[in-house]
């Protein structure tokens, strides 16, 4: 009977440890930054999904412990006697927090603003830069008590950052375009503060540059480099080869003179190299390093060849022939061209069935071996480029695999361009985030030559019919038309169910209009002008999500459009997906109401007054 008892409670035991080491394991880790000490000794991860910065023994490819966070991790940054560790945390009244890395404990935090990241020092160390995602803002921290200072304007989410080592220049990647998106030219730009001035340069990027993620300078200070999408947006989308809707490379700025320089691309003529992610240049300045998200691949590119044949150039047709060169490649058709670094870099790839690895979103360098975090299996590879042959290898997991259940497949498959023909693009090229790319695309489903702004997904699954005209019955059919005619793909049954869930899991941020939360008495104001029967906004913009479901003629038909009607679109998160119509003519919301006249088709909008307007606004912003 002993025997049986001390049986019973073995399983048992057993039991609970499997069931505590699976729970355990079900815990994603998400790493989406590597900073190293300056001895090389160690790697710090800070790991979005686990919230936690995880600490790594170079010597011993060993997690030797972590750091809990209170909030979603967004940045960090290290302090110049590798003391303290600054993160920024949090969306909505995010923070920033002061990390003491000997005890682990979180000896200051602030309230600063909407998303805090891009976070770099200034030389002395008495200030913090971080962007404000969401709020379009840059903030100027004091480290003694972490208050902001001072802000200035960004353009659209900046997102990323790097600051000069003489602190004169604070350098930001603004993730996408903020123009009208009918316009001849949409492109992101990079925004630089002039720390002394406060006066700010916005540094504009080639036509259809999106998706700007990641930002770096070169170890001597000259270069400015960031990795951003080109997309050939003015074009029917009726074939991805050649980068005929998307190609993907980095940009050059001239870190002195705030100058753009031109932009390179990583694809190859039959190979995408979509998504590019993370960026660094190792110490000598000889390679630059790019971590290619959508393919899993690390592309090594010898910088000072590049920056030869860059400066041989001439600028445009009119200095070649002033020059006299007859047929010869122009500093202006640089963007264009896929064979432009052809003998100049060298693509690893990451991922194979040996190496199950995906997503590329982060990169340290130490030495000549360079560290790449996987977000989506949760490791770190390392590539010796001393190796006559680099190639990638495991340097450490950062927990047991977790088995993906279909909404982490889901977000997987949406960022995967290896599930497109010739790996030239992902659903997250002109759907980042699962919202808009601020471009409008000339789709295919409703017939050619009217272009329309990509649509953001949230609610997309619970809102239909899909697309701008409705002409796909629902988001389900859209996803599966999705892979065939735009990814020019077909993928099992099962990946279009794991979009689905993915989808079905995106849930709004909240507003940076908001006070504490609620409504201003602004947006009040305004919410009172919206529900008033008179104005008919509500008859349209109804419900839970503020959508009726239905086409609607609201007098928005434009040129080149087939139709007068068009789908209600939901007002959640309106905020986050400037440009706004069908067509992004309006850059602001502002505009939509008093240039456009938008609700005069079945409300009397024109007769609010510009205060009872912005007042509206304020209140659809707030959503």
């Amino acid at each position: 009977m002993k025997t049986n008892v001390a049986l019973i409670r073995s399983v048992v035991a057993l039991i609970l440890t499997l069931t505590t080491f699976a729970s355990f394991a079900a815990e994603y880790k998400g790493p989406i930054k590597l900073l190293a000490s300056k001895d090389g000794t160690t790697l710090y991860s800070l790991n979005m999904d686990a919230k936690e910065i995880a600490t790594i023994s170079v010597s011993d490819a060993k997690v030797t412990g972590t750091i809990s966070l209170p909030l979603t991790p967004n940045d960090m940054c290290l302090s110049a006697d590798e003391k303290r560790m600054y993160v920024g945390m949090g969306d909505y009244q995010g923070k920033i927090c002061v990390v003491d890395l000997s005890s682990g404990a979180i000896t200051s935090e602030a309230v600063v603003g909407h998303t805090p990241c891009g976070l770099c020092l200034s030389p002395d160390e008495s200030t913090l830069y971080a962007c404000l995602r969401f709020e379009a803002k840059l903030a100027k921290i004091k480290t003694s008590d972490l208050s902001v200072e001072q802000t200035y304007d960004a353009l659209h989410e900046p997102c990323d950052a790097v600051i000069t080592p003489d602190g004169k220049s604070y350098y930001v990647a603004n993730f996408l375009p903020l123009d009208r998106s009918d316009g001849a030219n949409v492109a992101a730009e990079i925004t630089c503060l002039d720390t002394a001035t406060g006066e700010t340069k916005n540094i504009r990027l080639p036509n259809g540059s999106s998706s700007m993620h990641h930002i770096t300078l070169s170890p001597d200070g000259k270069y400015v480099y960031t990795t951003a999408i080109l997309a050939r947006y003015q074009l029917p989308t009726t074939q991805v080869e050649r980068g005929w809707m998307n190609t993907n490379g980095f940009s050059v700025i001239d870190a002195e003179k705030r100058e753009f320089v031109n932009t390179v691309l990583l694809d190859d003529v039959d190979s995408g190299a979509a998504n590019p992610w993370p960026i660094l240049v190792t110490p000598d300045n000889k390679t630059i390093c790019v971590g290619i998200a959508g393919t899993h691949e690390l592309c090594l590119v010898d910088s000072e060849k590049t920056h030869e044949k860059l400066a041989s150039l001439p600028k445009d047709a009119e200095e070649a022939k002033e020059r006299g060169l007859s047929n010869t490649t122009t500093a202006d058709q640089v963007p264009q061209l896929l064979a432009f670094l052809v003998g100049l870099k060298q693509r690893i790839k990451l991922y194979s069935r040996t190496m199950p690895f995906k997503g590329p979103r982060s990169l340290a360098i130490i030495g000549n071996k360079v560290y790449v975090g996987m977000y989506f299996s949760d490791n770190i590879v390392v590539v010796d480029l001393d190796a006559r042959r680099p190639k990638a290898k495991e340097f450490v997991q950062l927990a047991p695999l977790p088995e993906m259940d279909a909404q982490r497949r889901g977000e997987l498959a949406w960022h995967d361009a290896t599930l497109c023909f010739q790996n030239w693009q992902s659903c997250a090229s002109c759907h980042p985030d699962a919202r808009s790319d601020a471009l409008n695309w000339d789709l295919l489903n409703d017939g050619m030559g009217n272009p329309k702004n990509a649509k953001g997904m949230l609610f997309s699954l619970k809102l239909p019919p899909a697309m701008w005209h409705g002409v796909r019955v629902n988001a389900e059919k859209a996803i599966r038309t999705g892979f065939q005619f735009i990814m020019f793909s077909n993928v099992p049954e099962q990946t279009y169910l794991d979009v689905e869930e993915y989808l079905k899991s995106l849930t709004p941020l909240p507003s940076p209009y908001l006070v504490n939360g609620e409504l201003s008495e602004k947006a009040l104001r305004g919410k009172a002008i919206f529900e008033d029967e008179k104005y008919a906004c509500a008859q349209c913009h109804s419900g839970e999500y503020f959508s009726d479901q239905q086409m609607h003629d609201v007098g928005s038909r434009a040129d080149y459009d087939h139709r007068d009607d068009f789908d209600t679109p939901t007002l959640r998160e309106v905020w986050r997906t400037p440009p706004y119509m069908h067509d992004g003519r309006y850059v602001h919301l502002r505009d939509v109401f008093l240039d456009g006249k938008h609700g005069d088709a079945l409300g009397d909008v024109d007769e609010l007054t510009e205060e009872q307007v912005d007042d509206l606004v304020e209140y659809i912003l707030s959503l």
